[in-house]
């Protein structure tokens, strides 16, 4: 009589020991594909803050000291604290360590904004430049020029902004702040961190040029 076909102990043992190595290195390459995957998506994810942020800011930095068709010298103001904001429509403000702690500008409206702005030009692009408070409306033959203040601020590792009475944050995580200003241009160096830890802090740098604060 034939003795029935079967596997020794020293196979099984062998089998699932090839098993087990297979079932690791599969493990290994999903854990290092999802660790790759989520130190892309925190790259991007940070990449995307500063975009965001770094044109938001440079708008508002060449807007600040539009005024519109005339010199300041020409323009009528309600107070003389107004007319003292106007002359320094780009105000720094930095911390002891030298990051940022606050950045103050004024100008002419861009983009899409919520609220009132806190001036209102009234001109004729000619000889008459009235600036009012709030919002006006112009009479025949003039234009209107929406004013506003943004301050820019550094908060709890958070850059906010602050404009027509409301505050907002803009992005969060923010490792350090840097603006230095030379002549004409504003240099800004951005750093922000991935609280998840999957990728190294990034830093993101732009230089925008002053057009009318001078």
């Amino acid at each position: 009589m034939r003795s029935a076909a079967g596997f020794s102990l020293v196979e099984v043992l062998l089998a699932m020991s090839l098993g087990l190595l297979l079932l690791l290195a599969g493990s290994r390459v999903f854990i290092s594909a999802l660790h790759s995957w989520k130190a892309q998506e925190a790259a991007a994810r940070l990449q995307e803050d500063a975009r965001f942020a770094l044109h938001r800011l440079a708008g508002d930095i060449r807007m600040a000291g539009m005024f519109g068709c005339l010199r300041r010298e020409a323009m009528v103001f309600p107070d003389a604290a107004t007319a003292k904001l106007f002359e320094q429509p780009f105000r720094l403000d930095l911390a002891n360590d030298g990051g940022l702690q606050g950045l103050t500008l004024i100008g002419a409206e861009w983009g899409e904004l919520v609220g009132a702005p806190n001036w209102t030009l009234v001109t004729d692009c000619r000889t008459e430049a009235v600036v009012e408070n709030q919002r006006a409306s112009p009479g025949p033959g003039m234009f209107a020029v929406p004013i506003r203040q943004q301050v820019y601020r550094l908060v709890d590792r958070s850059l906010r902004l602050g404009g027509a009475g409301s505050t907002a944050v803009l992005i969060d995580n923010v490792g350090r702040f840097d603006v230095r200003r030379e002549d004409d241009r504003v240099m800004l160096s951005l750093t922000l961190e991935d609280p998840g830890k999957h990728v190294r802090p990034q830093t993101y740098e732009l230089t925008v040029v002053l057009r009318n604060a001078h």
